[in-house]
């Protein structure tokens, strides 16, 4: 194949995200009393309300007074067209809020932990519209429920990122396209897509819809706490193009970049595009035009392409190499435009016919939309992957697969999905949890698709990440560090075997998992908690003692760890719970250890321990 255009892969410019500053309530339009600025918030996951902590940061609404005053609702300075939003919010169990993009079109903040199916009323839905005159018990229309329950438990932290595009307009105010939810992530789920929006919703401050509006939150149904609010409003493009020369050979790509072969076609277009390529290989597009750039700014430029391509920029090559469409990242740099007329021009060569022509050049203003060079069915559509499930609707299900874990790919894993629709991943050659989710169990496409090359599982729900460590540890005392991971000397995997247990959602089978740590013969088993609240782990442990030294459970590690009840505490940045169970004789140790917060109980005399993981 074609080498001799060496990958550079360049630069990529990122989305300028800004952050609206929460020390004091200047970012807002005359906000209510309901509001105040708070250095912290917590909860529990069956508290009502939520406790401020005096500080700077986090942007709280109390609901001092009565429910249901509009002029509660708090609106932002920030007006706003097309917009990337993103912030973490916080709920008390009950309560209800939502976002309202444009002051119009409300993303619903709400307390539907727990909830199995979901409607236009739950966390993350796009609120539906409202008219009474279609009739009692008909008045609601139109709304869009989250593809899954993605809210963690009152008292924890969400967070939530939206893309919404506004709607258009004509000169005389006609409305020429409507609004468009382009995506809504709550937790790191997708639960819209390309959702359009016909009509404002219900509560809007207008039911006329426009161009720019302010942000706005809802502060009159409950409380809601809210922080890390950063935005990027998104102009219209300005960048305009002029038609393009092409040239096209047919022939060994190495001897038309030489020079030895002449011309197949020649020609003038409007955009460039590959099909111009009559050849499915051994073929060169040449392509030479100009494009006005109205504001002097930086500008990505990028390029996706099925061979081998050169991209130059005013006699700049700005990406060159080698690529594969979808494997391969697009080639894109970031330059420093000034206003006026730019040359650019591209080749695309292609010597295999294993895959189809496919081209596509694209440049971006910050805060603006993505622009294209090329035709639109220049560069293809990427072809449909479908979807390899693994359910747990009936019974447990145990699959191995290699797991991703902070960047790392952990070769020795499992996936345990339940029946209630809480599942996990374990470490088998540690012993420790590497992730917690809730909801559709395992994404199993990269194991099974094609060659099934990564041989990855993906869960499909809501996701907490644990701490991936042997829970037991032989220690000389309560100050001493525990080791990242154990040798094989010291932890010997036994396998696993399935026992029936009962609880709330009926008789299944559960993986117990059996190792041999320094003289104990340990048993690792987790079931669901009543009413799907969350995991329960329960181990058991017999044998000699060969280390000679006190024995510690190790139940909570994260960035920090706050007590929000009795012996529940809040970890990660309030990301998940864990309730546990001292004794008299065995109390919680919480220290400092390499930069985080751990929690450590001595378990002197005992032969088990469980605690409860809650998200």
């Amino acid at each position: 194949m074609l080498k001799k255009l060496l990958f550079l892969l360049l630069p990529v410019a990122g989305f300028a995200q800004t952050e609206i500053t929460l020390n004091d309530l200047s970012a807002f339009n005359n906000p209510s009393a309901n509001w105040t600025i708070e250095g912290d918030v917590s909860g529990n996951f069956n508290a009502t309300s939520l406790t401020p902590k005096v500080g700077k940061g986090v942007l709280f609404c109390t609901l001092k007074g009565a429910k249901y005053q509009r002029s509660d609702d708090l609106k932002f300075n920030l007006e706003h067209g097309d917009i990337k939003l993103s912030m973490d919010f916080m709920l008390p169990k009950g309560s209800n809020s939502g976002i309202y993009l444009q002051s119009r079109y409300e993303i619903q903040l709400f307390d539907s932990w727990l909830k199995a199916s979901t409607t236009d009323s739950d966390c993350g839905a796009i609120y539906h519209r409202w008219d009474e005159a279609r009739g009692k018990g008909n008045e609601g229309y139109e709304g869009h429920a989250p593809r899954q329950s993605a809210v963690k438990a009152p008292g924890l932290w969400n967070h939530i990122d939206i893309d919404f595009k506004a709607p258009t307009f004509d000169a005389s105010g006609r409305k020429l396209t409507n609004a468009r939810i382009n995506s809504v992530v709550l937790n790191g789920i997708l639960i819209h897509q390309n959702v359009e929006v016909l009509g404002v919703t219900r509560g809007a401050v207008s039911t006329q819809e426009v161009a720019k509006a302010p942000l706005m939150i809802q502060g009159d149904h409950g409380q809601v706490a809210l922080k890390n609010i950063r935005h990027e409003v998104l102009e219209k493009p300005t960048v305009t193009f002029s038609s393009v020369t092409y040239e096209y050979y047919e022939g060994k790509p190495d001897d038309i970049l030489a020079q030895k072969i002449a011309p197949t076609a020649t020609g003038n277009m409007a955009k460039p595009t590959q099909k111009i390529a009559t050849a499915k290989q051994d073929f060169v597009l040449k392509f030479q035009g100009k494009f006005n750039i109205v504001e002097a700014d930086n500008y990505t430029f990028s390029g996706i392409w099925n061979g081998v391509g050169s991209f130059i920029i005013d006699g700049d090559t700005l990406a060159k190499g080698w690529f594969i469409a979808p494997e391969s990242k697009p080639k894109s740099v970031s330059k420093k435009m000034s206003v006026g007329e730019h040359n650019y021009s591209f080749v695309y060569a292609k010597d295999f016919s294993w895959r189809p022509n496919s081209l596509g050049l694209f440049i971006q203003k910050d805060h603006s939309e993505l622009q294209s060079f090329t035709e639109r069915t220049s560069l293809l559509d990427p072809d449909p992957v479908p979807l390899v499930e693994v359910k747990a609707n009936t019974e447990t299900q145990c699959q191995r697969s290699f797991v991703m874990y902070n960047n790392k790919k952990k070769t020795h894993a499992i996936n345990v999905g339940m029946p209630s629709g809480l599942n996990f991943s374990y470490d088998l050659n540690q012993g420790g949890f590497l992730q917690l989710w809730r909801g559709k169990f395992l994404n199993t496409t990269e194991m099974w698709h094609e060659r099934g090359e990564p041989q990855t599982a993906e869960p499909m729900g809501l996701t907490v990440n644990s701490n991936d460590k042997f829970p037991l540890n032989f220690l000389p005392n309560a100050t001493a560090e525990i080791m990242d991971s154990l040798s094989k000397n010291d932890l010997k995997y036994k396998g696993y075997k399935m026992e029936k247990r009962s609880n709330f959602s009926g008789n299944f089978v559960y993986p117990n998992f059996m190792y041999e740590y320094k003289g104990l013969k340990v048993n690792d088993m987790s079931t669901p908690l009543d009413e799907a609240v969350g995991i329960s782990r329960y181990l058991r442990f017999e044998g000699e003692n060969t280390a000679n030294m006190p024995l510690y459970a190790l139940l909570a590690e994260g960035s920090d760890i706050a007590e929000v009840a009795t012996n529940r505490y809040a970890v990660d940045n309030k990301s998940y719970y864990v309730q546990v169970f001292p004794t008299e004789t065995n109390k919680i140790i919480m220290r400092d250890s390499k930069g985080k917060k751990q929690l450590l109980m001595p378990l002197n005399g005992l032969k088990e321990v469980s605690y409860h993981l809650i998200f």
